[in-house]
Formats: structure tokens, C-alpha cells, sequence
């Protein structure tokens, strides 16, 4: 009783963090983004119609946005009440490699930098990492048939809304803590070992700020109806439209924008697309996929199991 009630209280906290994309000043500008995206779509602001939209109880509750209440749930329990206590929390991680790498290489050569300048490159580096080891992982997740069993868990969703992003199997999930805390204890774990006395384990746990502004740009708008492009940035930045691309069941959107932030890996992986739409664009597995995988996380949740909307 007391697991599911942390698990819930853990639920209700999400839009409380900022390391969270549904943190609540996240979802109020995508708010804001989704209005004047539509506004200009629409050669008008209709705040009326506007509301019916988003209030509209047929796009938050059907047999889709079901299962993406359930796994937001259930992966969201397993991750404070296995991941963190097996595999410890990123303070942990970062602490864990820093001490590794002074314990094998003595003290680092003294760099005398201004505390701006390593906030700046510990920013930059971190980003890149994490953006790039997304990529490989999502890419991966796409290429190999036993990960993609997994992963179309995610691409099943026929409605796209915010709550999608945690649409993911449980292994999936699992995968995904792995890589993020691999990565931040490695790239923050080093930055405390290279510069040491100038920068603490829990200072660096603050200094996220480009991943902030990209949830703060319209990152919620990935998993949503609204189609927003960011026309030539979009060669640098992948935008929410891209990304309704890679979710499209269209043959010919199949492996495409795998990308988080940065466009430059799907350009050199040559999966890049630019955000044109042609037509309205439907969601879910393609005619070729089997809904196997949606049933078997439904019976791990105790859901009756969705009849796909479009298989």
C-alpha cells in the first residue's frame, strides 16, 4: 500500500520538477507556442475554439491515452522503487566516477578557468553527450528487431499528447535511466575531477541550461496534434513537427528524424526530414506491425488491452 502510494505522490510531483518535461512551466509555454502556432495557421486567434480543443475530453481519454496514463504510472513507480535503489541516483554516479578517476590518475593538472567558463563547458558537453547518446539508443531501438519489440510499445499511440513521452515499455525506461545516468556521471564525474575545489558534485547538478530551454521551447508539442516547424532551423534543431514525422505511419515517414535536439546526427545518419506536411497525418504501427507488444504490456498493468485504433 505504501509503494503505490509513493508512486502516485512520485506521479504528482513530475510537474513540480524542472528536470522533468512536464514540469508546469514546460507545459505553459508549449501552452503559448500551441496558440500562436495555430493562430497564425489559422490567419486568427479564436480563443473559443482554442479551448474546446484543448479541453476536448474525446483527445485526453480514449483507448490510446489510456495506456499512456498506465505506463506513466507503473514506470514511474519502478524507477524510485528499483532503478535508483539498484543502480543509485545520479549524485551517486557523478561522486562514483570522479573519486574512480582520482583513486587511477592522481590529481588533475591544475586549469585555472573562471566559474562562468566551466558552466559554459560543462553545458555544451553535456548537452552534446546526452543528445548524442539518445540518438544512438533511439536509433538502436529502431535497427535492432529485438529492441524495436520494445520500443513500438511507444509508436502505438494513435493520439499523440504530452503524456506520450513516457509511453514506453518498462525495459525501455530502463534502458533509458541507464544511458542518462552513464552519461551524466561521466561527463559531471570528470568536470568534478578536472576541476576540483572549483566545482562540487552538487553544484554541477544545476547547470542544465540548454536542456531547460529546449523543454521550455516547445518540446511538449512533439507529442501533440499541433504542427510546428521551425522551417530552415530545422537543419540544426529538430522540431516537434519532425518528430510527428518519425511518429507518422505513413511508409514513407518509416526511420526518419530519430533525433532529439541536434539535426546533426540524422543528417549524417541520412534519416534527416524536414517538417512538411502533405496531408493530415495519422499515427500509430503501420499495416505490417502486429499489436503484440501492447498486449503484453497491457497484461503487465493489468489492462484489458487496447483494440488498436490503426494497426
Amino acid at each position: 500500500m505504501n509503494d503505490l502510494l509513493n508512486s502516485l505522490l512520485a506521479v504528482a510531483s513530475i510537474p513540480l520538477d524542472p528536470g522533468r518535461r512536464l514540469f508546469w512551466v514546460f507545459i505553459l509555454s508549449a501552452l503559448v507556442l500551441a496558440s500562436v502556432t495555430v493562430s497564425l495557421q489559422q490567419r486568427g486567434f479564436k480563443p473559443g475554439a482554442q479551448l474546446a480543443a484543448l479541453f476536448n475530453r474525446r483527445y485526453w481519454f480514449n483507448r490510446s491515452t489510456s495506456v499512456d496514463y498506465s505506463l506513466l504510472t507503473l514506470n514511474t513507480g519502478l524507477r524510485g522503487l528499483l532503478l535508483v535503489p539498484l543502480f543509485g541516483s545520479h549524485l551517486a554516479g557523478t561522486i562514483g566516477v570522479g573519486s574512480w578517476l582520482q583513486s587511477t590518475f592522481g590529481d588533475a593538472p591544475a586549469l585555472a578557468l573562471s566559474p562562468l567558463t566551466i558552466a559554459v563547458a560543462y553545458t555544451i558537453t553535456f548537452f552534446i553527450a546526452e543528445d548524442l547518446s539518445r540518438f544512438g539508443l533511439h536509433f538502436a531501438m529502431h535497427r535492432n528487431p529485438l529492441l524495436w519489440r520494445i520500443h513500438r510499445t511507444h509508436h502505438s499511440a494513435t493520439t499523440l499528447t504530452p503524456i506520450t513521452v513516457h509511453r514506453v515499455h518498462p525495459v525501455e525506461m530502463g534502458l533509458y535511466y541507464l544511458r542518462g545516468l552513464l552519461v551524466f556521471s561521466v561527463v559531471s564525474g570528470s568536470f568534478v575531477y578536472l576541476f576540483r575545489g572549483q566545482v562540487s558534485g552538487l553544484d554541477i547538478l544545476g547547470v542544465d541550461l540548454l536542456g531547460f530551454l529546449f523543454n521550455a521551447l516547445g518540446a511538449n508539442l512533439r507529442h501533440s496534434p499541433i504542427f510546428l516547424s521551425f522551417g530552415p532551423l530545422e537543419r540544426l534543431f529538430i522540431s516537434p513537427a519532425q518528430h510527428q514525422l518519425h511518429h507518422s505511419s505513413a511508409a514513407e515517414h518509416r526511420d526518419i528524424n530519430f533525433g532529439t535536439c541536434l539535426a546533426l546526427w540524422d543528417r549524417l545518419a541520412g534519416s534527416w526530414r524536414p517538417g512538411r506536411r502533405e496531408g493530415a497525418l495519422e499515427f500509430g504501427l503501420s499495416a505490417t506491425e502486429h499489436p503484440s507488444a501492447i498486449v503484453d504490456v497491457d497484461k503487465a498493468i493489468g489492462h484489458p488491452g487496447p483494440i488498436p485504433e490503426r494497426v
